[in-house]
C-alpha cells in the first residue's frame, strides 16, 4: 500500500511537472525577467549617476573655495547649481547666478542673508559698463529713470535694493492713487547701452522724506530697446582732427569710438556746425588711422569744453572691421580684469 501511494505522488507530480502552462504562469515568468533586466539595468545607472553627482559636487566645492565661498555659502549655491549641466556656470557667469538667486528667493529665502557676501566675493556685485543689464537686481543704486502708472510719467529713482525687492520713489507728485497689486512700468536710459524698462506689481509703499517710495519685487528679465547699432566703446586717444576750410588742425582726444565714428572732445572753444566735412589722424593698440574721413553730426560745448560726434564717410569695410576687432579686444580684457577683480566700479577700459 505504501509503494502503490508513493507511486500515485510520483504520477500526480509528473503530470502537473508537464501539463501545458497558464496564461499566468507566462505573465509571471516575463515579469520576473523583464524585473530582472530592468534591476541590472537600474543599479548600475543609478550607482554612476551617483559618483557622477558626487564628483561634480565635489568639483563645484573645491571650485567655489578657490573663489573665496566658506562651504556653507558653497553649498546654498549647489543647492541650485546642481540642477544645471554644468553647475560651475553659476561661479562664472552673472547672469546664471542671478537666475540662480532667483529660485533661492523663490525656494529657500533663508538663504538670501548670505547672497551679498557671496555675490561681493564672485565680483559679481557691479557690471562694467558695456555689458546688458538682465535683471531688475543689476540697476544701480540711485538711478534715475520714470515711472508709468495712472496714464502718466513721472520722475523716479532707484531709493533702495534687497535680493527680494526693488523700492522706487518718485521724484515728483504722482502715482498717488496705486495701491497693492497695481502695476507699474520703470523705465530708464543706461548711458552708451540703451533704454530699459521692468513691469512689476506694486508691493507695498511708504513715504521717505515726503517721497512716494513702492516697493516691488525683482524680475529676471528686463526689456530693453537698443539705441545704437553698434557699442561706443570708452578710449582716451589724442588725435588730430582737421576741418575743411581751416589752415591747421586741431589737437583734440578722442573719448569713445565705434565701427561707425567717434567722438573726439578739446578743453577749448571750438567752431564747429553740424554737416562740417572732417578727418581725423590717430593711432590705437599699435595700429595707425590716418585721415579718416567723416561728418559732424552733433556738437556739445561750451567757453571752455567741445565735443563733436563724427560719423564716418565713405570708409571701407576692413577700417570698421578693425575698429570692432580692437573694440572686442579691449572688452574681452576688461573682462578679464573684471574676472580678477583688479576692474574697478566705474572704469571703463
Amino acid at each position: 500500500m505504501e509503494y502503490q501511494g508513493g507511486f500515485e505522488t510520483f504520477r500526480e507530480a509528473t503530470r502537473y511537472m508537464f501539463q501545458k502552462p497558464t496564461l499566468t504562469d507566462v505573465l509571471g515568468v516575463i515579469l520576473i525577467l523583464l524585473l530582472s533586466v530592468l534591476l541590472l539595468l537600474l543599479i548600475p545607472y543609478l550607482y554612476s549617476r551617483y559618483v557622477l553627482g558626487r564628483r561634480r559636487r565635489e568639483e563645484f566645492l573645491l571650485y567655489a573655495r578657490q573663489m573665496g565661498l566658506e562651504d556653507k555659502e558653497a553649498y546654498i549655491l549647489y543647492s541650485c547649481a546642481k540642477r544645471l549641466k554644468e553647475p560651475l556656470k553659476v561661479l562664472n557667469s552673472k547672469v546664471v547666478f542671478e537666475r540662480c538667486v532667483s529660485h533661492l528667493v523663490r525656494e529657500k529665502p533663508d538663504s538670501v542673508e548670505f547672497i551679498p557676501v557671496i555675490r561681493r566675493k564672485l565680483r559679481f556685485d557691479y557690471l562694467p559698463w558695456f555689458i546688458p543689464l538682465t535683471t531688475s537686481r543689476e540697476i544701480d543704486l540711485y538711478q534715475t529713470g520714470f515711472v508709468s502708472c495712472e496714464g502718466g510719467m513721472y520722475g523716479a529713482a532707484v531709493w533702495e535694493k534687497t535680493e527680494e525687492e526693488i523700492h522706487i520713489a518718485l521724484l515728483e507728485e504722482g502715482c498717488r492713487g496705486v495701491g497693492v497689486g497695481d502695476t507699474v512700468k520703470f523705465i530708464f536710459t543706461r548711458e552708451d547701452d540703451g533704454r530699459y524698462h521692468m513691469t512689476a506689481p506694486v508691493l507695498r509703499s511708504y513715504r521717505d522724506r515726503n517721497r512716494l517710495v513702492l516697493v516691488l519685487p525683482h524680475v529676471d528679465k528686463l526689456g530693453k530697446i537698443q539705441l545704437r547699432e553698434t557699442v561706443r566703446w570708452k578710449v582716451r586717444i589724442p588725435a588730430l582732427l582737421w576741418v575743411a576750410g581751416l589752415p591747421r588742425s586741431v589737437e583734440v582726444i578722442v573719448e569713445d569710438i565705434s565701427p561707425g565714428g567717434l567722438r573726439a572732445c578739446k578743453e577749448s572753444f571750438l567752431d564747429l556746425t553740424e554737416g562740417q566735412e572732417v578727418s581725423v589722424t590717430f593711432e590705437w593698440k599699435g595700429y595707425s588711422f590716418r585721415d579718416v574721413r567723416g561728418i559732424v553730426k552733433h556738437v556739445r560745448g561750451s567757453a571752455d569744453r567741445t565735443c563733436v560726434g563724427i560719423q564716418w564717410v565713405n570708409v571701407n569695410t576692413e577700417l570698421q572691421d578693425l575698429i570692432r576687432k580692437l573694440i572686442i579686444e579691449e572688452q574681452r580684457e576688461v573682462l578679464r580684469l573684471y574676472k580678477l577683480g583688479e576692474l574697478k566700479e566705474g572704469s571703463a577700459s
